[in-house]
C-alpha cells in the first residue's frame, strides 16, 4: 500500500505545471557547449602553442634551456655487446702509505675516507732508529764541513810551500772520505723515507727522531689500520690510498665473442640505479680462459668524475665490437615520448623548432638510428629536447613574447 502511494505521488508532481515550468527553466542555463561552460581553456596571447606550429624561441631562451642542434649525415654505426661486468679500483693509482722503519705512532691528521693531496701530511712516527741515524747524519755533515774548510785552508798554503804537498793531498783524502760518509748517511735517512728537504733541515731540527709519512698521491683514504702509541713495525702498512677518477670493470665473455674486441674499443658503463652512462675503453683481455665459467675476462678502464663508481659494485657494460651499416645517429635524449609516439624536434629554420614524429631502431653507445622521419641534412635537437616536449605537452609555451 505504501509503495502505491509514492508511485503516485511521483506521477502528480510530473504532471504539476510549476513543477515543469522550473525543469525547463534549469535546461535553459544548462552549458551548450564547452566554451559555455568554461571548462575548454581559451587560446590567445604568448601562454599557447598551437598544434603543428613551430615552436619559437629567443636566443636567450635557447641559451637559458641549453638547446643544441646537429645537421644529420650518415654515420657507420656501431655494433656492441653488453655483459656484466663488477668495479675494482685501479691498481696503477692504488698507493701504500707505508713505514720502512720500526716506530712508534705519534700523531694522525687524517682518517678513514678522507680526500687528500699529494705531498699531504698523514702520520708522525717516533723512532729511535731513526734518530740514531740522524745523528750520524749530522756527525758526518760535522766532518764534511771540517774536511772541506780544512782543504780550503790548505791550498793558498801549499802555493806558498808553507806546507806540503802530501799534507794537501792528505786533506784532499780526508774530505773525499768525509763527503762519501755525508752522502751514506743521507741515504740511510732516505732509506727510512725522510726527504730530501727534510734532511737538509735537520742541523736547525729541534726534535729527532719524528718521521712525517705524506701521501703519495692524490685520492680517498680507504685504509687505516692503526692506532694512536701503536709500535709499527717496518715494512708494515698503515694507509692505502686511490685515486678513483678511473676505476676498472672487469667482464667476462664467451670466446665466440672476444673476436670482435680490441685493446682500446670503446666501452660504456652503466648502474642500475641511475640513467648516466660512464665512458670508458678496454685496456686489457685476458690471455687465459676461466676453468669453471669457460669465459674470457675483458678489463675496462673507466672515467669516475663524479666518483660514483665503487670497487665491490655490480654494472652492465656495453663494449664496442665491430661497425654496423652507415645510419643517421642521434642520441637517445633527443628522441622523446609523448603518448604512444617517439617525437624529435627539427629546426625547420633559425629559431623555429617543429615537432616530429620518428621511427627508431636499437640503441648502441647512447645513440639511435632514426629509421623514418628524418631526412639527411636536417637539423636536429640533440640536446634540450625535453625542454621543448614538456612545453608543448603544457600548452602553455610562454616564449613568444621577446
Amino acid at each position: 500500500m505504501k509503495q502505491f502511494i509514492l508511485i503516485l505521488t511521483s506521477i502528480v508532481l510530473l504532471q504539476h505545471p510549476a513543477w515543469a515550468e522550473d525543469h525547463d527553466h534549469a535546461h535553459e542555463h544548462e552549458p551548450t557547449s564547452q566554451h559555455e561552460s568554461g571548462t575548454h581553456e581559451e587560446h590567445g596571447g604568448h601562454g599557447e602553442h598551437e598544434e603543428g606550429k613551430p615552436i619559437e624561441l629567443s636566443p636567450a631562451q635557447i641559451q637559458q634551456a641549453g638547446i643544441q642542434t646537429q645537421v644529420l649525415m650518415p654515420q657507420k654505426s656501431k655494433q656492441s655487446l653488453v655483459a656484466p661486468g663488477t668495479v675494482s679500483a685501479n691498481n696503477y693509482k692504488l698507493a701504500d702509505v707505508t713505514t720502512l722503519v720500526d716506530a712508534v705512532v705519534e700523531k694522525r691528521y687524517v682518517r678513514l675516507g678522507d680526500k687528500v693531496k699529494s705531498g699531504q701530511r698523514l702520520v708522525v712516527l717516533s723512532s729511535s732508529a731513526l734518530a740514531q741515524a740522524q745523528a750520524d747524519y749530522l756527525r758526518a755533515e760535522g766532518l764534511y764541513q771540517t774536511a772541506k774548510l780544512d782543504v780550503a785552508r790548505l791550498e793558498g798554503l801549499v802555493k806558498d810551500k808553507i806546507v806540503s804537498q802530501a799534507r794537501f793531498q792528505q786533506a784532499q783524502s780526508n774530505l773525499q772520505s768525509a763527503k762519501a760518509g755525508l752522502a751514506a748517511a743521507q741515504a740511510a735517512l732516505s732509506a727510512y723515507g725522510m726527504r730530501n728537504k727534510d734532511i737538509q733541515k735537520l742541523p736547525q731540527a729541534k726534535n729527532y727522531g719524528q718521521l712525517t709519512l705524506r701521501a703519495p698521491s692524490s685520492g680517498t683514504v680507504i685504509a687505516d689500520d692503526f692506532r694512536l702509541g701503536q709500535h709499527i713495525a717496518a715494512g708494515s702498512r698503515l694507509m692505502q690510498i686511490v685515486d678513483e677518477s678511473t676505476v676498472w670493470v672487469e667482464v667476462k665473455l664467451a670466446q665466440h665473442q672476444v673476436a670482435g674486441v680490441h685493446v682500446g674499443d670503446e666501452a660504456m658503463v652503466m648502474l642500475k640505479s641511475s640513467p648516466k652512462a660512464y665512458a670508458g675503453k678496454v685496456i686489457n683481455i685476458y690471455h687465459q680462459l676461466d676453468n669453471t665459467t669457460r669465459t674470457v675476462g675483458v678489463r675496462l678502464q673507466v672515467n669516475n668524475p663524479e666518483d660514483q663508481l665503487h670497487p665491490g659494485m655490480f654494472v652492465t657494460a656495453e663494449i664496442e665490437a665491430g661497425h654496423g651499416k652507415e645510419a643517421l645517429l642521434i642520441p637517445q635524449e633527443a628522441v622523446q615520448r609523448q603518448g604512444s609516439e617517439l617525437i624529435v624536434f627539427i629546426e625547420e629554420k633559425p629559431r623555429h623548432f617543429e615537432r616530429r614524429e620518428v621511427e627508431v631502431g636499437k640503441a648502441s653507445f647512447g645513440l639511435v638510428p632514426v629509421l623514418k622521419g628524418i631526412k639527411k641534412g636536417e637539423s636536429v635537437v640533440v640536446k634540450g629536447a625535453f625542454i621543448l616536449a614538456s612545453e608543448l605537452a603544457k600548452s602553455g609555451f610562454e616564449v613568444h613574447n621577446h
